[in-house]
């Protein structure tokens, strides 16, 4: 399913699938008003979205990384000859396709790999913004004119408190901070959609990262175990980490404050 939604100069296209709907998740594209779309949605609405491509003026195609529910159609617009701008660490996760967990394929399913020739795209007026820490090829793409961000996962919400197995919270601080300094006067989320005044949602989010690891820090160097910070830190685990087996989960936040600690001396 994908749901319309209008924006001055954007239009948002929201992915849907019968599972993501079930766990309360949804993914956005975001489509300017001059013909360029940004990440192509989830696979399980391939068939819709080639039907609005039908009818759909593109001079190019934007991914921010590579998550199905991000990249999840960009075979088959490659496959179309649309232009594609790719990150070249991206690209070969794309032609690859690591095999995902169920609960991944429940909510988005599972993409078709990247075998089609690719366009080049030249962004223009867009540029792009390494922003690493959801994931190592995140970035998220900015239009100065209109000082209009479009997010990709860089975001989220302030207070997210799960993470994927490889997320890096220092890299995403300094991320959000970098961004939050071009002073974007609105945002576009891939799963929040539009965001106001989103300069001080991103230093927020920044903020409660860093109060996040000192404190589990703090509990760490009190010799606590992850059980324990999870439950009383945390608010135990969320049922994401349990459908995921712990992929993604508030558990790995723990996990990787832990393993960024210094080996205290015998």
């Amino acid at each position: 399913m994908i749901e319309i939604r209008r924006h001055a100069g954007v239009t948002e296209w929201r992915f849907t699938s019968l599972g993501s709907r079930l766990a309360g998740y949804g993914a956005s594209a975001f489509l300017t008003d001059d013909g360029v779309l940004i990440d192509t949605g989830i696979p399980a609405a391939g068939a819709e979205l080639e039907t609005l491509l039908d009818r759909t003026s593109l001079r190019g195609v934007m991914i921010t990384h590579h998550h199905e529910d991000h990249a999840g159609n960009v075979e088959r617009v490659a496959r179309r000859g649309l232009p594609v701008w790719i990150a070249e660490t991206t690209r070969p996760l794309l032609a690859t396709v690591a095999r995902i967990g169920a609960y991944r394929r429940l909510t988005w399913h599972s993409m078709p790999r990247l075998r089609s020739p690719v366009v080049p795209y030249d962004t223009g007026d867009l540029t792009v913004l390494p922003t690493p820490g959801h994931c190592a090829d995140h970035h998220a793409v900015w239009h100065a004119a209109s000082r209009t961000l479009f997010s990709g996962d860089l975001f989220l919400g302030v207070a997210v408190r799960i993470a994927h197995h490889a997320e890096d919270p220092w890299a995403m601080i300094d991320s959000l901070e970098r961004v939050a300094a071009l002073n974007p006067t609105r945002m576009f989320c891939a799963h929040r959609g539009l965001v106001t005044e989103p300069a001080g949602a991103l230093l927020a989010k920044a903020e409660w990262i860093r109060r996040m690891i000192d404190t589990l820090q703090q509990r760490i160097d009190a010799g606590d175990s992850d059980h324990t910070i999870l439950r009383t830190v945390l608010g135990g685990e969320s049922v994401a980490g349990w459908a995921s087996g712990g992929e993604y989960s508030r558990r790995n936040l723990v996990r990787r404050v832990r393993e960024r600690r210094p080996a205290r001396p015998a």
